[in-house]
Order: structure tokens, then C-alpha cells, then sequence
């Protein structure tokens, strides 16, 4: 009973969410996924519930819980990489791990069962490095808080979840930890409800990029710069002085610094790192740190790069000069703003 009354409210609450995510960002990618995440997770708690209906019908009622590690990885992406497409290798993961389940769930051999767990982990496991990765140069408040928040809660439980699934195959399920597990659903579905609706309720909205993005790239623009939001409210005395103190600062040569973080640059600046992400975010445009950074490595690169007093010089040591460690993120980055790398922009500056 008490499982059953837990799951109810789970379920009823992960609803909420989705007619929220549902009504309120269709506009912004990764919404999709989230939905699907959701969905799946839905399914999974009433499972339990459901009578065995037979192989077919129960693969169908699976299907859902099935794509919820792929779903998981798919929207840290959309959420975390404002510009770049997910990869093609991780399309191809994501469906062999979903055929790997889908032979388990038929019984075609015991050892799909095997590799399914592996598979599981290693989905989620990306989705929890995507949201590792450059979380200290994201200037986005609200997407910063989405990532600790599913780095700490949503991504260790459903670790936890697949692990335990795995154990309790072969081990009889102590008394109490069906419910234990609704009651913990239920009530990460209630802090994510409660945070989603009440606390933060643009959250999703400030940290998913727009479709728009998706459009853009399909037709093959290049990437342009941010543009500073069009509305924004009126800088204080403080920040006009800060900001004054930054443009001189990176002007001047500040961004050569390899390995600069804006925690680094707060510290140069005598400024408090929170002060100057909301600025750099809120009055420059920018949702990355990196790429406040590249606007001016970039210009640079590009300067010299057409210079012929400086065409006997390697392409590498232009991107070691301006900060870059090596040469593939230099690439990306110029490539993004140009739709060419460097050598293809150089040959095309400087014709023989």
C-alpha cells in the first residue's frame, strides 16, 4: 500500500513537470528529451504495478524505461553544448545499447543481460561527464545550478537504480526497498517540481538554448558572435567601473593567459567571480566563458593570420601565443567563426 501510494505521488508530480516542460519550452531544445526522460521514468515506477501482459505487450509497456539512459545523455548535451551537434558515434551507442536491451528483454541469451548494465552505465556515466565538462566556465546561472542539481541528485540515483536493478537479479529484495524507492522518487520528484515551478521557474528557459540554433546550423552559417541581450537592466556605478576595468584588461592582452578561468580573471580584476559572470553573461551576451575568450583569441588569430610580415609563422605557435594549449581547440574554435580552419583561412588571406 505505502508503495503504491508513493508511486502515485511520483507519478503525479513527474505529470506536473512534464505539462510545465511541455507547454512552456517547446521552443528550446532538449525540452524533447527531458519529456522522454520523464516519461520513461513514469513507466519504470508504475512497472511494478503492471501484470506480466506477455513478451510483445511487455516490451512495448518497457519501451520507455529502455531509452532513458540514452534520453539522459542526449539532453545533458542539448543543455550543456549551446552550438555544437551531437556526435554521430554517440547516435550509434545509444542504438546499440538500445538493441543490446531489447535482445535482453526477449531472453534471446543470458549475456545480453550482461552487456545491458555495462551499456546503461556508460550512457548515463556520459551524460554526468557532459555536465562535468566546463561547468567552471559556464556563465549561465540557472543552467550551472541544472547541472550540479542532476549531477548530485538525478545522475546518482539512477546509477544507484541500475546497479541495484542488477544486484536484486540475483539476490532476493530485502523487505522495504520497493517502497524506500518510491519514497525517494517521490520526493526528487517533489524538490524538482517545487524548485521548477515555485522557485525557479525560468530556469529551463534561461539554460536550454533556443531552435533557432538548430536552424542555423542546418543551413550552414557560421556561428556569430553573441549579441548582448536586448533587454537588460541599467549598470551601477560598480559594474560600469568593472566592466571599464575588463574591456582594458582583455584588450590589452589579458586572454593570452593559457589555461585563464574566470576565477583566475576575477582574482586580476579584484573582482568576486559570481560579480563577473553576471556581468560577462547578462551585459555581453555570452553563456560561456571559453567563448568570451575566443571572441578576442580569434580576432587576434585572424589579424595575424592575413599579416604577411607573419606568414612564415606555424599555425600552432599563433594559437600557443594567444592562450590555446594546442592546436585542435584553436581549430574549433576559429572554424566556428570563420566556417574554415586557419590554414584554409591563411591560403585564402595571403594567395601565392
Amino acid at each position: 500500500m505505502s508503495y503504491s501510494f508513493f508511486t502515485g505521488a511520483a507519478c503525479a508530480l513527474l505529470l506536473l513537470a512534464a505539462a510545465r516542460i511541455g507547454s512552456g519550452y517547446r521552443q528550446r531544445r532538449g525540452s524533447v528529451w527531458l519529456l522522454v526522460l520523464i516519461f520513461g521514468a513514469i513507466v519504470y515506477l508504475l512497472r511494478p504495478l503492471l501484470d506480466d501482459q506477455g513478451t510483445l505487450a511487455d516490451l512495448l509497456i518497457d519501451l520507455p524505461t529502455l531509452l532513458i539512459p540514452g534520453a539522459f545523455w542526449l539532453f545533458t548535451h542539448q543543455l550543456c553544448s549551446d552550438k555544437a551537434p551531437f556526435p554521430h558515434w554517440g547516435w550509434a551507442l545509444i542504438g546499440l545499447e538500445l538493441l543490446v536491451d531489447l535482445a535482453s528483454q526477449l531472453h534471446a541469451h543470458p549475456y545480453f543481460y550482461l552487456l545491458a548494465q555495462p551499456f546503461k552505465l556508460g550512457l548515463i556515466g556520459a551524460g554526468l561527464v557532459t555536465l562535468l565538462q566546463q561547468l567552471q566556465s559556464d556563465l549561465v546561472a540557472e543552467r550551472r545550478q541544472i547541472r550540479i542539481g542532476l549531477l548530485i541528485a538525478i545522475g546518482s540515483y539512477m546509477v544507484v537504480v541500475v546497479c541495484a536493478e542488477f544486484l536484486f537479479s540475483y539476490f532476493p529484495i530485502p523487505a522495504g526497498i520497493p517502497t524506500l524507492h518510491a519514497v525517494m522518487a517521490s520526493a526528487l520528484a517533489f524538490a524538482a517540481c517545487l524548485w521548477l515551478l515555485a522557485l525557479s521557474p525560468r530556469a529551463l528557459e534561461e539554460s536550454l538554448p533556443p531552435m533557432t540554433d538548430d536552424a542555423e546550423t542546418l543551413a550552414g552559417q557560421p556561428a556569430a558572435l553573441p549579441a548582448a541581450p536586448a533587454q537588460q537592466q541599467a549598470l551601477d556605478e560598480n559594474q560600469r567601473l568593472l566592466l571599464d576595468k575588463l574591456q582594458q584588461h582583455m584588450h590589452s592582452g589579458g586572454y593570452r593567459h593559457t589555461g585563464l578561468t574566470i576565477r583566475e580573471l576575477a582574482e586580476q580584476l579584484g573582482s568576486r567571480e559570481h560579480t563577473l559572470r553576471a556581468l560577462i553573461n547578462q551585459h555581453l551576451g555570452f553563456r560561456n566563458f571559453n567563448e568570451y575568450l575566443n571572441q578576442f583569441r580569434i580576432d587576434e588569430a585572424s589579424r595575424r593570420l592575413a599579416d604577411p610580415d607573419e606568414a612564415h609563422l606555424p599555425v600552432l605557435t599563433i594559437a600557443l601565443d594567444i592562450g590555446y594549449r594546442s592546436l585542435s581547440p584553436f581549430n574549433a574554435a576559429f572554424k566556428r567563426r570563420h566556417d574554415q580552419t586557419p590554414t584554409e583561412f591563411r591560403r585564402e588571406q595571403l594567395p601565392v
